[in-house]
């Protein structure tokens, strides 16, 4: 099932974003990379700018996906790896753009999810780029 979380539900969808960013993308981060990553998934703030989608298998969240600025911007986007290559992340973009049509959308992608986007529709924009000790590839789709 995928719904829309309510903001109680933020909590565990921040709790998956940080486990799967921490197994599957080793390396695109240093330390200071890791905190400026959990600064962001533990900022009530930050979060509450997010429209967030949950992906579940039965009452567990596998996924998440986070937009922001009116749905035009991916934050964050993570299935847990046990369901990965499923099209449980697909069918979770596609709900997430049903429910918030958007022309273009932008996303700063891992080295690890480069090849999802563009499978996507998503094309990168530019190199690899380096903030806070976050390695990532600015891509973008236009529908």
């Amino acid at each position: 099932m995928i719904r829309k979380l309510r903001k109680e539900e933020f909590t565990q969808a921040a709790e998956l974003s940080l486990e799967v960013f921490t197994q599957c993308g080793a390396e695109d981060f240093n330390t200071e990379g890791l905190e400026t990553f959990k600064s962001f998934v533990y900022s009530n703030e930050l979060m509450n700018e997010l429209k967030i989608y949950g992906a579940f298998d039965k009452e567990t969240l596998i996924g998440a996906l986070g937009t922001k600025r009116e749905g035009t911007h991916i934050s964050l986007f993570f299935i847990r790896p046990e369901y990965h290559r499923k099209g449980i992340g697909r069918r979770l973009f596609d709900f997430a753009l049903c429910d918030n049509p958007v022309r273009e959308m932008t996303v700063n992608s891992s080295s690890y999810a480069v090849e999802f986007y563009q499978s996507l529709g998503f094309k990168q924009v530019c190199e690899q780029q380096e903030t806070n000790g976050l390695k990532y590839t600015p891509m973008k789709r236009i529908s």
